[in-house]
């Protein structure tokens, strides 16, 4: 792209109008800049292809011109310094003869979506309710984080753990503009169950039919009150359970409590009316959202998390729990502690969470696939080191800085370089070394912990087991088991994958280009003398180390090699494009590989 910006064209145009004012605090800004980014990086409606850009100004930002309509798209853009490309440096306008308008994220995707004429008006309406619901319902960034950083950094055992958790939130899938979207919740309902405000709210419970339950191995013999409740909450729940008649037939579960008020009665209506299913009055105990949403953090028991099927859509999902999920956690964590008993390094730095224990509702054919057991359900994890920082976290500062969760575990003046190289030999370097085996964990900054020790990084501790990605003849190759995932639709399946390029792919596009990426622009954006060129050649050097010590056959360590740093493009998580032409939002985000310049491609940056 070049010159200055050609006289409108004509197109379909469509404007919008939108009476709010940009939200002025930062995550709103946030948002702006991963949508355009994003917009411009697919090239959704030719931002890319079809923008001008005009020559460096003294800052060294362009002015960019897109021809929308009866008028111009402009911004300022910067060079994008982790690979090559633009990224966008200030606001967003729409420019007609009739004036000038600025935009905020909401704004700026009406008019990407205006000029798209093939979408359809009810992708269009949804998607653009996506995004007014994240920007109505989003509290003030540094307001609501401020209680939560003074708990990061207050040495509590209980509470920094959690407020971590919560700080996650915020960044917790950086570079989608619609991570915060929750389709089905209100504003009142986001703040009230949403992580990033920390709220405090109560467990609801159900009691269910033993013939209609169904439990994981890893269950047996305790139900869930038992590891949840204290004594006096378990000898109330255990009395209301017994003045019903309900003790010895049937088996106390707990519900998220949106759960409990809009999905039970009308989804689960046979069974309440049969007296299979009995909403209970009991309450407790209180919990928090973690970044996950749907999964909750309890205050009183630190390293113990509960996950809760919740009919609310993010980045375009129902958050359900479905069972053939929690058991293809089960060979996926298999899997794992195969993979780290093999690799000593693997074994000296990474750890497994303990999810083996679930229960679901069983349909009377004991159909795993029908949608009602995904309806109905919990899972426990035991993380077996506390405290351990969510990745996510490092990446979150809401004041600028060095990030508060890192300023925790490292002190008020860490040494980034030190502990980015530490931090990047963990996440990538667990990711290339599993690679290289068959597997790849999903290792994104909130599927990952860090554990400190002396203020340095010293394990990685890895969680939700349930998309363990697998190339079954790297498998096979070394001796490790292929998990017997349950699949439902080969044709999409991604759990399996045929070719090792598509399983390296993962870990370019997750812990390379989305959790690591997050972390180094954070500790670039803190002033201390970092930048992303230092992050991008430590990330270099990583592959080497990983793969020099790694016990597979040469050919394999090439190929990871080749697609990490020779290659002059990479893989590239899509995430608007396939939203768009997604006719409808399933258990399984919308998602797909483009390709993108490599930012560890030789010469990148110089």
């Amino acid at each position: 792209m070049n010159a200055v910006p050609s006289i409108p064209a004509p197109s379909r145009y469509i404007a919008r109008d939108r009476p709010r004012a940009p939200a002025p605090h930062g995550a709103a800004r946030e948002i702006l800049s991963e949508l355009f980014d994003a917009l411009w990086i697919e090239d959704v409606a030719g931002l890319r292809s079809r923008g001008i850009l005009g020559g460096p100004s003294e800052d060294g930002t362009h002015d960019y011109a897109l021809a929308l309509g009866p008028g111009h798209l402009r911004a300022r853009v910067r060079p994008d310094e982790w690979r090559d490309g633009v990224r966008l440096a200030g606001g967003t306008r729409f420019e007609t003869a009739r004036g000038t308008r600025e935009l905020d994220a909401a704004g700026l995707l009406a008019l990407a979506l205006d000029a798209l004429p093939d979408l359809p008006p009810a992708i269009r309406q949804r998607t653009l309710a996506a995004m007014d619901g994240v920007l109505d319902a989003l509290p003030d960034r540094e307001a609501a984080t401020d209680p939560l950083v003074a708990q990061a950094l207050s040495g509590d055992a209980v509470a920094a753990p959690l407020a971590w958790e919560r700080l996650a939130a915020w960044r917790d899938r950086p570079f989608h503009p619609l991570a915060r979207a929750r389709g089905g919740f209100d504003r009142a309902e986001s703040l009230a169950y949403g992580a990033e405000a920390g709220r405090y709210f109560a467990l609801s419970w159900c009691a269910l039919a033993r013939d209609r339950l169904d439990r994981s191995p890893g269950a047996a013999p305790l139900d869930p009150a038992a590891w949840l409740l204290d004594p006096s909450q378990r000898a109330l729940l255990a009395q209301e359970m017994e003045a019903c008649g309900l003790d010895g037939s049937h088996v106390a579960l707990p519900l998220h409590p949106w759960q409990a008020a809009h999905v039970l009665p009308e989804r689960f209506a046979p069974e309440i009316r049969g007296g299979r299913l009995v909403p209970l009055d009991f309450r407790g105990p209180l919990v928090a959202a973690t970044s996950s949403l749907r999964t909750v953090a309890l205050p009183t028991r630190p390293g113990l998390h509960l996950k809760l099927p919740l009919d609310v859509r993010t980045l375009g999902v129902r958050r359900l729990l479905p069972p053939q999920s929690l058991h293809n956690g089960l060979h996926g964590a298999a899997l794992l502690a195969a993979g780290i008993a093999r690799d000593p390094e693997l074994a000296r730095t990474v750890l497994i969470a303990d999810e083996t224990a679930f229960w679901h509702f069983a349909e009377a054919d004991g159909d795993l696939y029908a949608e009602r057991p995904g309806l109905l359900g919990c899972a426990l994890r035991r993380l077996p080191v506390a405290p351990a920082v969510p990745l996510a976290s490092l990446a979150v500062a809401p004041r600028g800085g060095v990030p508060p969760a890192l300023q925790a575990v490292a002190g008020d003046a860490p040494d980034l370089s030190v502990l980015f190289t530490d931090i990047a030999g963990l996440v990538l370097g667990t990711a290339l070394r599993c690679a290289c085996l068959g597997f790849v964990p999903e290792l994104h900054g909130q599927n990952a912990l860090v554990a400190f020790e002396s203020g340095r990084p010293r394990r990685l501790i890895l969680r939700d087991h349930d998309t363990v990605r697998t190339a079954p003849d790297w498998l096979a190759g070394v001796g490790l088991p292929v998990p017997a995932y349950l699949v439902t639709d080969p044709r999409r399946n991604s759990l399996l994958l045929r070719r090792p390029e598509d399983l390296i792919a993962y870990a370019q596009t997750l812990a390379l280009d989305v959790a690591l990426r997050a972390v180094a622009e954070a500790f670039a954006a803190a002033g201390r003398g970092f930048t992303l060129a230092q992050a991008r050649q430590i990330l270099i050097a990583t592959v080497e180390a990983a793969l020099d010590g790694v016990e597979v056959p040469a050919a394999r360590k090439a190929l990871v090699a080749s697609c990490l740093v020779a290659r002059p493009d990479a893989p590239f998580k899509e995430v608007l494009a396939p939203l768009l032409a997604a006719p409808a939002l399933t258990t399984s985000m919308p998602s797909r590989l483009g390709r993108a310049p490599n930012p560890l491609a030789p010469g990148v940056g110089r």
